[in-house]
Order: C-alpha cells, then structure tokens, then sequence
C-alpha cells in the first residue's frame, strides 16, 4: 500500500514481469534514459520461473546513484497481469500513472515531453510503433495513430483506435483509476482504461510514436483470433458495469463501440474459421454479458449508434442479440452465415464482371 510518509512523485511508472528474462533488461534501460527527478520505477516480478528477477536485481545494482532509490523490484506470488498492475497501484505514489509492458521499451523523450501538459490534463496520449519480433525488415514495422483528424471529438478517436484499450501508450491521473483490472482475464486493460477516457475531463494527444509495442507470437494478442478477443473484451465490459443502468447509461460509448460496431465483423469472422462452435460460443458470450445485452435492446442503443451502420446492419444486430435474448443461438448463428453467404456471391459476381470488362472494355 501506498506509504503516506514517502513524498508524492509525479508519475510512478509500474512494470509487470513475468518471464520476459529475453526482454526486461531493454525495457528498464529505455525507462532509465526517460525518467526524470520526479517519476518513480515499479518493478514487479510476478513470480517468474526464468532468470528475470536476476537480470532485474543485477540492472538496479548498476544503477548510477542518482537513479538507485527510483527503481524499486517487488515479487509477488504468480496472479496475473491484472493482478499485477493493481499490486503496482496500490504501492506507488505517483499523482499519474504509467505502465511499461515489460517486453516493451519507449522513447527517451516519452515522460519529458508530456510532463508541460500534466498540470492541464488528465489524460497524456501517444502513437506507438509496432515491432514485428519475427520480421527481418523494417517495412513489416507501423505507427498506430491513437488520432484520425476525421473524428471531431479526440474522445471517439482514441476510443476507436488500435490502442483505444491499452494503458501501455498513455499516461494517466491516478484518481480516474476507479475500477480494478479484473484478475485472471485477458485483456484487462479494455476493463479499465476505454471507462477511464470517458471520464477524463481533458485528453491531450501527442503525436509522436514514443511506445514501441512488440509484437510477438506468445503474447494475448498473438495467441488469440478476433472473435475470441471480441467476446473477452464484451464480458470484462459487462463486469465493469456490473448490471448497474446507471454506470450502462453513462458509458454507452464503450458498450456501443464493442457490442455493436464490431458486432458484424467479428461474428463474420467466427462463421468463417469456427463455425462447428459458433453456436456454443454465442451461448457463453451471452451468458456472460446478458446483462448488458438487455440494456441494449430495452435502451434502443443500436438505433442510437454513433458509427456509420446502415439501417439494415442495426436490423440484423437488432435481431441477432434478440435471438440471443430468447437463447435461440443456431438461429443467431445462421443470420451472420447467410450474410457470409451474400457477400460471397456479391464478390465472385464482381470479380466475373471486372473479368468480362477486361475483355470487353468499359
């Protein structure tokens, strides 16, 4: 817990390890040649099985003096990584917050040019750089804009980007973390940080790619589809609302961009790679999030879509989580086969029209 006789940093930045003994080490020296006087390293080993904490404790015994009391190594019993990053809350004292996937490493400049603006906003926003770990070359690497100047409110784009949910590229007030992230889930960050956006007062975007983001094949990302990542990231919502109307009206913005502006893709998706366990993974997901299900056809939210569905989209969505309501899951599944169906045959009629016209001119 937090020692009320320590002074108040700006910023503790919490690093969570576990068995990234490949990977730590790069991280820290990035943390090292970015921190300031005033930010405060959490390093927590949460019971690794490799060589991390070694290669940790070694890195803080070469610290020069003046970063030696920064850098603090805590070892907790394996819990996960949510459970980890709520072990960092509770023990630092930082007035912002910051989290380093330890695989991860950032920019120099990731803390000092932010630090100007965290006396005006709640909320600091990077790019990042995504790094291929099994690509050779350069070109396979990305920036992930967190901004699309298309969006009028910084609000709706930072949700709808890549990184909408990660805490990783952001620096954030402590007193907006209001909700735990849930132990023992995947994607923990979508039951946090997509909340702490919509209560954030002041957003401030920087548009450099300061956090670099590996990708590796092992990661939750690498080792999960879409549609799985999906249904994960619906339930950690519906827990966090907790099947409060209150808490579901004030952030329908979440529910709406995750239960129904990816709600056709992703379901598409499941039909395409998975279909012999398409209706048994329907029937978990709305066991899971049946509450928030409810809310959505009771509160009309898929008429007041703010993404750019069609009428006919919001109908099938519409009908989709009804049949779900009435735990008809073979027919829910059979909506997005037909329309797999239909597109199917939209595009062999395009590709056989774009044939003729090669031939034919026009």
């Amino acid at each position: 817990m937090q020692n009320k006789k320590e002074k108040e940093k700006l910023i503790s930045i919490i690093v969570p390890v576990y068995n990234t003994s490949k990977y730590v080490y790069k991280c820290l020296e990035s943390i090292k040649e970015a921190i300031t006087d005033d930010c405060e390293v959490l390093v927590i080993n949460d019971g690794s099985t490799d060589n991390s904490e070694d290669i940790i404790k070694d890195f803080i015994k070469e610290l020069p003096a003046k970063n030696k009391n920064q850098f603090k190594l805590y070892t907790k019993e394996n819990g996960g990584l949510a459970d980890t990053k709520n072990y960092g809350i509770e023990h630092s004292t930082g007035k912002f917050l910051s989290f380093i996937d330890s695989d991860d490493y950032i920019s120099k400049d990731f803390y000092r040019v932010a630090i100007p603006y965290l006396d005006k906003y709640d909320v600091i926003i990077y790019d990042l750089y995504a790094i291929f770990e099994n690509k050779n070359e350069d070109i396979f690497n990305y920036v992930s804009r967190a901004y699309n100047d298309k969006f009028d409110l910084l609000e709706d784009c930072v949700l709808n980007g890549e990184m909408q949910g990660s805490s990783c590229n952001k620096i954030i007030k402590r007193e907006l973390y209001k909700y735990k992230f849930p132990k023992g889930k995947q994607y923990e960050d979508v039951a946090v940080t997509p909340f702490i956006l919509i209560d954030a007062n002041k957003i401030k975007y920087l548009p450099y790619a300061m956090y670099y983001y590996l990708q590796r094949n092992t990661s939750i990302v690498g080792t999960n589809t879409l549609y799985d990542a999906f249904y994960k990231i619906c339930n950690n919502i519906n827990d966090v609302l907790e099947n409060d109307e209150k808490k579901m009206k004030k952030y329908e913005k979440v529910i709406d961009l995750f239960y129904i502006s990816r709600c056709i893709e992703n379901l598409e998706l499941n039909i395409k790679k998975d279909k012999k366990n398409v209706e048994n993974n329907l029937k978990e997901f709305y066991e899971h999030s049946k509450n928030t299900i409810n809310y959505i056809i009771k509160s009309n939210l898929i008429e007041r879509s703010n993404y750019n569905l069609t009428s006919n989209q919001k109908k099938m969505i519409s009908k989709f989580y009804k049949e779900l309501i009435e735990e008809k899951y073979n027919e829910a599944a059979k909506l997005f086969e037909l329309r797999n169906k239909v597109n199917y045959i939209r595009t062999i009629g395009n590709s056989g029209k774009s044939f003729l016209k090669s031939f034919i001119g026009g």
